[in-house]
């Protein structure tokens, strides 16, 4: 595959071979793909999106055409969206006949792709700063501590507000009425309710009793409150007059989304996340072994299909519940292990070629981005593809004796957020984290040397 460097001649491209910007129904991306949905899907499109220069592969997986280009996907994100304009806005009938667990897959990716980066880069903030603590204990108490801190906590903080925005996108709903309404779940005011109410107090919203619960760092309740504002607002805008439409529609909506969402969205959907971590845990507290396997071995196949995004809503309620989560620690060592495929398979390989592509999806899967290696070189030669998942296993379980797990959120885990498994009163944890990183990556280029691979046959390819 050659790398694209005309994006706008790749956007058109794309367009063209899937019949154009009337067949496009909705178009998001995530951090190495474009994902469209089409009304209509030609049998030979994905062998014609594979063809163009730039495109590593194509997938069709949950209710979504998703075009793997790699880290440049942005700049063709910025490209489609142009050749589009507002047209789109048109093209949303089929979309709803989708399945529902597609649906769900694609509302996950369309919502949290657009800022994982953040997410991301405040965690790499996070890790550094706890190894600036651990070897210099005293920095915690300075003003540059405080200040970095802080930042490093603002996207966790806001994480209604970011969801509110990519979700209006998806939804399709008012921006400004979607970021109001969110804004007011963690504003300080309703913070300060919320601790009285724990205190004892009762307060009650007309005839109902108000609960203590926040929203900072939630996921469930400020991503339902957006999908039933799109419904809303739509309802509310054929039944106001036109003179008045711009005023009563925010007023209607904010009145309306903001109490129901702290009286009942909230309470429910953040009770079903929390159902689900509570799940997970008792698995990985009670068979830690079993559950890393599964993680470790079989996390890079829901990365395959694009349905990786699904569990993002339990790991959140990990962390803001818990302060801790066991699944991103081993899904380290799943991206780590096909990182170390990758630099295996450059080792192994004879074709010059081939091994530079190979050493560059290992050097980007240091950054937690498995894509390039997946489908630049491990599921290409097939049998680096399970030596990494076996390696992944092999890993976690030696990590399952140590307990290991990441303190820290990680926008994308990989070898530079294992910091994130540091915590200065459980250091036994982030050996355990090392060691089993460590492992993954030593088992997965062995096995790769051992087992070997049919490099002719995919170079001729």
């Amino acid at each position: 595959m050659a790398q694209v460097k005309n994006y706008p001649k790749l956007a058109a491209d794309i367009l063209k071979e899937v019949n154009g910007k009337e067949n496009i129904v909705n178009v998001s991306r995530c951090a190495t793909r474009l994902r469209l949905v089409l009304k209509e899907t030609p049998s030979d499109l994905k062998e014609r999106i594979q063809s163009l220069t730039g495109v590593i592969t194509a997938v069709e997986k949950g209710g979504q055409f998703q075009i793997v280009i790699g880290t440049n996907v942005g700049k063709v994100y910025d490209e489609v969206i142009k050749l589009l304009g507002d047209d789109i806005s048109s093209n949303v009938v089929e979309e709803t006949k989708q399945p529902i667990l597609n649906r769900v897959i694609a509302t996950m990716s369309g919502v949290f792709a657009p800022f994982v980066y953040i997410l991301a880069a405040a965690g790499i903030l996070q890790g550094i700063l706890i190894l600036i603590n651990l070897a210099y204990p005293s920095f915690a108490t300075t003003g540059t501590y405080e200040v970095l801190s802080f930042i490093s906590w603002t996207p966790f903080s806001f994480l209604p507000i970011l969801i509110a925005i990519t979700g209006s996108k998806h939804f399709k709903c008012n921006t400004y009425i979607a970021v109001t309404c969110c804004a007011a779940l963690i504003n300080p005011t309703w913070v300060q309710i919320a601790g009285r109410i724990a205190g004892g107090e009762e307060i009650s919203f007309l005839i109902f009793k108000l609960n203590s619960m926040t929203y900072g760092s939630t996921v469930l309740p400020p991503l339902f409150l957006v999908w039933l504002l799109s419904y809303l607002e739509k309802w509310v805008e054929k039944r106001i007059p036109e003179v008045v439409k711009a005023l009563f529609v925010p007023f209607i909506c904010m009145v309306i989304m903001v109490p129901l969402t702290i009286l009942l969205i909230g309470p429910v959907t953040n009770a079903g996340a929390n159902g689900v971590s509570i799940g997970f845990n008792y698995l990985m507290d009670n068979a830690p072994m079993l559950g890393g396997v599964l993680i470790s071995g079989f996390w890079q196949v829901f990365v395959i299909f694009g349905v990786h995004w699904g569990v993002t809503p339990m790991i959140m309620a990990n962390f803001a519940n818990n302060g801790y989560d066991y699944f991103q620690a081993y899904q380290t060592l799943a991206v780590v292990a096909q990182m170390a495929a990758a630099f295996g398979v450059f080792l192994k390989a004879r074709n010059q070629e081939f091994k530079k592509v190979a050493f560059s999806a290992g050097v980007t899967g240091i950054f937690g981005i498995t894509e390039p290696a997946l489908y630049g070189v491990t599921l290409r030669l097939k049998k680096p593809f399970i030596c990494a998942c076996v390696g992944g296993a092999i890993g976690a379980i030696v990590m399952s004796f140590f307990n290991a797990m990441y303190f820290a959120y990680a926008g994308l885990p990989g070898l530079l957020t294992i910091v994130n498994a540091i915590n200065p009163a459980e250091m036994s944890k982030f050996v355990g984290m090392v060691v089993g990183t460590v492992v993954s990556i030593v088992a997965t280029i062995i096995l790769i040397q051992v087992v070997g691979f049919d490099e002719t046959k995919n170079n001729e390819k």
